[in-house]
C-alpha cells in the first residue's frame, strides 16, 4: 500500500511540474502572467453580451472605456450611443476607440460628432494618412469595454443590429461569444485599452492608466489577458504553444 501511496504522490509531484512548465511557456508566449482570484461569466451572443455591458454602463460611477471594431449607425448602436451620452451628463468619463476601417460605411461623422458633442472622448484607430499609403494595413480588432476598473467584457461581437438577429423574421442572433470578468484581471484589460489609446493620441491620465486595484478577489478562477497588438503575432504564437501542448 505504501509503495502504491508513494507512486500516486510521484505522478501528482510530476504534473505539478508539467503545470508549473506549461504556466512559464503560456506566460513568455503570450507576455501576460496567469492572475488568480477572478470570476468569469460565459456570455454567448448578443442576447446576452449586450444587456450585461448596458447594465455595467449604465451603473458606471467613475469612467468607461469601450474599444470596438465596428459600430453601426443602427438602432443598436444608438442604444450604446445613448447610454454613453448619459453617462457623460452624470460627470462619468467615457472614452470610446473605433477603427477607421470597420467603422468605413457603417457609421458616419454626424454619429461620432453628436458623442464627442455630448462630452465623450472619442478616437478613431488608423485614419488614412497620405504619407503612409499602405497604413491601413494595420487595424485595431479588439472588442472589450471596462467600467471603474471594477468589470471588464472581452468578446468577439461588434455592435449593431446585426449581431442582434431578427425574432420576427426568425433570423437567430450571431453566435459571437463573450466573456465577463470581475477581479484583478480587469486591471489587465484597462492597461490593454490604455496601450492603444496612448497609440492615438494623448495617454491616460497616470491613476486612471494603471487599471483596477490589483487586489481585489471576486472569485476563484484564473485569467490570463492576452492584449493583441495590431501588427503582432502574439496570438499566433500562443496558438501555436496550444497545438503543441495538445
Amino acid at each position: 500500500m505504501s509503495a502504491v501511496v508513494q507512486l500516486e504522490q510521484d505522478e501528482r509531484d510530476s504534473l505539478d511540474r508539467v503545470r508549473e512548465l506549461a504556466d512559464q511557456a503560456f506566460s513568455r508566449a503570450a507576455g501576460a502572467p496567469l492572475i488568480e482570484g477572478n470570476r468569469v461569466r460565459l456570455l454567448k451572443d448578443a442576447r446576452e453580451n449586450y444587456p450585461a455591458w448596458l447594465d455595467a454602463i449604465r451603473a458606471a460611477k467613475h469612467h468607461i472605456h469601450f474599444e470596438s471594431y465596428i459600430i453601426h449607425e443602427d438602432e443598436a448602436g444608438r442604444e450604446f450611443a445613448d447610454a454613453f451620452i448619459a453617462k457623460t451628463a452624470q460627470s462619468v468619463r467615457v472614452r470610446v476607440i473605433y477603427d477607421w476601417m470597420g467603422a468605413f460605411g457603417k457609421t458616419s461623422r454626424r454619429f461620432w460628432n453628436r458623442l464627442r458633442a455630448a462630452g465623450v472622448e472619442v478616437r478613431c484607430y488608423n485614419p488614412p494618412r497620405l504619407d503612409s499609403p499602405f497604413g491601413w494595413v494595420s487595424r485595431d480588432h479588439r472588442k472589450t469595454l471596462s467600467v471603474d476598473g471594477q468589470v471588464g467584457f472581452i468578446t468577439g461581437l461588434c455592435v449593431g443590429m446585426h449581431w442582434v438577429g431578427d425574432p420576427a423574421r426568425k433570423i437567430e442572433p450571431w453566435r459571437d461569444t463573450g466573456v465577463e470578468v470581475r477581479g484583478s484581471a480587469v486591471a489587465d484589460i484597462e492597461r490593454a485599452f490604455a496601450q492603444i489609446w496612448a497609440s492615438v493620441g494623448e495617454p491616460l491620465p497616470e491613476p486612471e492608466s494603471i487599471g483596477a486595484d490589483q487586489g481585489i478577489r471576486a472569485g476563484d478562477t484564473s485569467v490570463r489577458v492576452v492584449a493583441t497588438v495590431p501588427m503582432t503575432a502574439g496570438v499566433s504564437r500562443l496558438d501555436e504553444l496550444v497545438a503543441a501542448l495538445a
